[in-house]
């Protein structure tokens, strides 16, 4: 279905630095060489933390939306992330997606989930019902492919180490997302750095 002109998807996230990203790169090019076309991988440069997800949003809550956000970082200063393991959902023969997840200052992030959470609800949003588990998509296995296959793919990912890598996050994004033939295309329409005012500060 196409998307109304006067509408845009939107989500909102942390975005993920050049040599974070280089580091999925490297991680999918190894399992890619082990599961050939069985695979739906990410593109790499569009690696991001989503925080929350707003689906169509019409182009008149765009400034609503911002003050949201703007209101939600208030009082939230930059953290520290790192990659820890690889994971899976779906179990060796019903494997269906491959992950890596979040650590390091993952209540500092959880904070700000909820703060994003509770500014959107605000303004008209349904607050996210599911527990937040931070981690990063690398590929969905595609539906035809058989139970054997998914088996040995999942060893594969078994198998993986995610080299040690870290990173600052400094701001919030609100991410449109475009749905196209090749996959999602990112684009970044407002940023909000997270800095403790002077005056919450003591």
């Amino acid at each position: 279905m196409n998307t109304p002109t006067d509408h845009v998807r939107l989500f909102v996230a942390c975005e993920v630095p050049e040599d974070a990203r280089e580091t999925i790169g490297g991680i999918i090019e190894t399992l890619k060489s082990r599961s050939g076309n069985a695979v739906r991988w990410i593109r790499p440069d569009g690696v991001h933390v989503t925080l929350k997800f707003l689906g169509e949003v019409h182009v008149k809550q765009l400034p609503a939306v911002k003050l949201a956000i703007q209101e939600a970082v208030v009082g939230h200063s930059p953290f520290e992330l790192e990659y820890s393991n690889i994971g899976t959902f779906g179990g060796r023969e019903g494997l269906r997606l491959m992950w890596v997840g979040i650590a390091g200052d993952v209540l500092r992030l959880e904070a700000l989930v909820r703060a994003v959470n509770a500014a959107l609800a605000v303004v008209g949003f349904e607050p996210e019902r599911r527990p937040f588990r931070p981690h990063l998509t690398l590929g969905r296995v595609r539906d035809e492919i058989p139970t054997r296959q998914r088996a040995e793919i999942e060893v594969a990912v078994g198998k993986m180490d995610v080299p040690p890598t870290g990173w600052r996050t400094t701001q919030v994004s609100l991410m449109r997302s475009r749905l196209t033939t090749q996959g999602a295309i990112y684009e970044v329409l407002a940023t909000f750095p997270l800095r403790v005012s002077q005056m919450a500060q003591p």
